[in-house]
């Protein structure tokens, strides 16, 4: 796993076991969709290996919150910002993430990735929760399994559904 574009291009991303992380052709994808992020505020959920935030920062986002429940993609995360000697531009939370998204009481972001297991199914209450979290215009990224139709949210616009493999990927204008 490494990075696609940016200033840390090629760095080796460290990736927790037992995570399905979104491939590096996927990510390219994505970052070419959304264009640039310099100077945004990213909020990577169910991150994982962090890979989608590391990757935003690699290109030039101004900070990164990283949200997932699991103990070793904390450490993990925390790892890679600290080799890539970014530590400043990241905040890694370990909490359930509709929790997070309840409870964050901080600026609100530009740019959303979500990466649920393929098992999840809180869609629409995930949305809902964003709703609170993103600035308006802002981006929300669902990676879901390409079997599964892209939930529809008042407030949400689905500008762009692509398929990769077993991935898919919709992304939403927040409009409210």
């Amino acid at each position: 796993m490494q990075i696609t574009g940016g200033k840390f291009r090629g760095f080796k991303i460290k990736v927790p076991k037992d995570i399905r992380p979104t491939s590096a052709f996927n990510r390219k994808r994505i970052f070419d969709i959304i264009g640039d992020v310099e100077g945004l505020r990213v909020l990577d959920l169910f991150c994982g290996s962090g890979a989608l935030g590391l990757e935003a920062i690699s290109r030039g986002a101004k900070f990164c919150v990283f949200v997932d429940i699991r103990n070793e993609s904390f450490k993990v995360v925390n790892e890679n910002l600290k080799k890539l000697g970014v530590l400043d531009l990241g905040l890694v939370i370990r909490e359930d993430v509709l929790k997070f998204c309840r409870n964050w009481g901080g600026e609100r972001f530009d740019i959303i990735f979500a990466d649920p297991p393929y098992s999840w199914e809180r869609y629409e209450e995930l949305l809902e929760c964003a709703k609170n979290l993103l600035k308006e215009n802002g981006i929300f990224i669902l990676e879901l399994s390409s079997r599964i139709k892209p939930p529809e949210i008042e407030g949400f616009e689905l500008f762009k559904f692509v398929k990769g493999g077993d991935s898919a990927f919709a992304f939403y204008r927040f409009r409210p």
